[in-house]
């Protein structure tokens, strides 16, 4: 990945110090040079980079990947006779803050460094876990569990998917493929941890428990986490232009319908389970099935990009998720075809998440992926806002708590929505390549 050109002009000072203002901090200094020697692409401490970055979005994306045990916990019995749309508020609260908050992290770490910030980050979420295991009412755990929380886990994620890109180079994909199959791997750790502690002990001490856990992983990991190239930024720059750039609108629009399609299957499915008739632990414990292959197709999907175009992935994972919904588990009376259905869901509905990043890190400089991420990531993060509890509203009140078929038609729409989107994506992607084929810089891995 060829280096991001930041020279100075020396004609004038003030142009200088105009230039350098605008530099956020994952510029590359002037001096660089002697760095870029030492800490080599794909080499030695990238290694290290990539293995933090995957422990950091194990514990925070894979936290919110479990809060489908946390809502069937509340949804069946912490608070059964609390309507469904109030109780959404938890599990909307906590994954909208973890996605939409991540454009703070730039601004954050121009400041006080990437290190600190992501350090920073895991200690505001232990916090909010902290206070979480205090809480015995709906507004206390959207307070802790959704809002502090939230807000320290999208800056750990956003800072995560942000600096590997300046790490790796020919095995950029496969690292990104692994930091963001990280959230599944997480989840498959977390939910027997979870639901076992559900079981024995309470709620308090399930969350007591993912604190210490997440504490020790996420704070070592980040304390671990540097840039590559040494930090000159000194203010925050929003580059406006990218709300104009096609291909980050295309993003953003599959990211929102996405986020509301898959927020049906992972709020409401184990629930789903339990009206068939089984008990919860089969119900949890399915979700763990559904993290192996999560996890197994992000990791995939990340390293096959290197040799099928990425937009294609996205346009065929999305087809066929549109179509599973219908097919297995709308109306469905039987484990088999709900089971068949969560399996492929977990195959074929998540590799959004890890080719938005990839293609991102392909298409643009590296000082402009935390803010587009960001970006993208905010607008995940409003689709979540205004869907979850609408779903919810729609769950309580035309399926009476019990019938999913009208939220499963939700979730086949917006997935039918993006794979239209994914086509304009491609033919966007490949549009901004013709006039750079001369700068490999653009779209390098992402395959057109």
């Amino acid at each position: 990945m060829p280096s991001i050109n930041n020279t100075l002009e020396p004609s004038s000072e003030a142009h200088a110090k105009t230039t350098t203002a605008k530099i956020n901090y994952m510029t590359i200094d002037p001096t660089q040079n002697a760095i870029e020697k030492l800490y080599t692409q794909d080499k030695g401490y990238a290694w290290v980079i990539m293995l933090a970055c995957f422990f950091n979005l194990a514990f925070s994306l894979g936290a919110v990947n479990a809060i489908g045990v946390f809502q069937t916990h509340y949804l069946k019995f912490m608070f059964s006779t609390v309507p469904a749309e109030i109780i959404a508020w938890i599990s909307t609260t906590s994954m909208t803050m973890t996605l939409s908050c991540g454009i703070f992290s730039n601004m954050i770490a121009s400041r006080i460094g990437i290190r600190n910030t992501a350090m920073l980050a895991s200690m505001i979420s232990s916090i909010g876990l902290l206070f979480a295991s205090f809480s015995t009412k709906v507004w206390q755990l959207v307070l802790t569990q959704g809002v502090i929380f939230g807000f320290g886990s999208s800056i750990l994620i956003n800072i995560s998917f942000s600096v590997p890109p300046q790490w790796f180079d020919t095995h950029k994909s496969f690292a990104m493929g692994l930091i963001a199959s990280g959230g599944g791997f997480g989840a498959l750790f977390l939910i027997p941890i979870i639901t076992k502690m559900l079981e024995v002990s309470s709620f308090a001490w399930s969350i007591r428990v993912l604190l210490i856990v997440y504490a020790l992983i996420t704070g070592i990991s980040s304390f671990l986490i540097k840039p590559r190239l040494p930090n000159t930024g000194t203010t925050l720059v929003f580059d406006y232009k990218i709300l104009a750039d096609p291909i980050i609108i295309l993003l953003s629009l599959i990211g929102f319908f996405i986020e509301i399609g898959t927020s049906v299957a992972i709020l409401y499915f184990p629930a789903s389970i339990i009206d068939l008739g089984y008990n919860p632990t089969l119900a949890t414990n399915l979700i763990m099935v559904f993290s192996v292959f999560s996890a197994s197709s992000r990791l995939i999907s990340g390293y096959v990009t290197k040799k099928i175009n990425a937009v294609n992935i996205l346009i065929f994972a999305n087809l066929v998720t549109s179509i599973i919904f219908m097919a297995l588990w709308y109306n469905s009376k039987s484990m088999g075809k709900s089971l068949a259905f969560y399996i492929l869901f977990g195959v074929f509905g998540v590799p959004y998440f890890v080719l938005q990043p990839i293609i991102v890190s392909a298409t643009y400089k590296y000082e402009q992926i935390s803010i587009i991420n960001g970006f993208i990531y905010l607008i995940m993060g409003f689709s979540l806002l205004i869907s979850v509890p609408s779903i919810g509203k729609v769950f309580q009140t035309l399926g009476k708590r019990q019938d999913y078929n009208q939220i499963i038609i939700i979730a086949t729409v917006c997935f039918s929505i993006t794979t239209i989107l994914s086509i304009f994506l491609k033919h966007s992607l490949l549009k901004k390549q013709k006039p750079s084929n001369s700068n490999k810089s653009q779209i390098d891995p992402v395959k057109l």
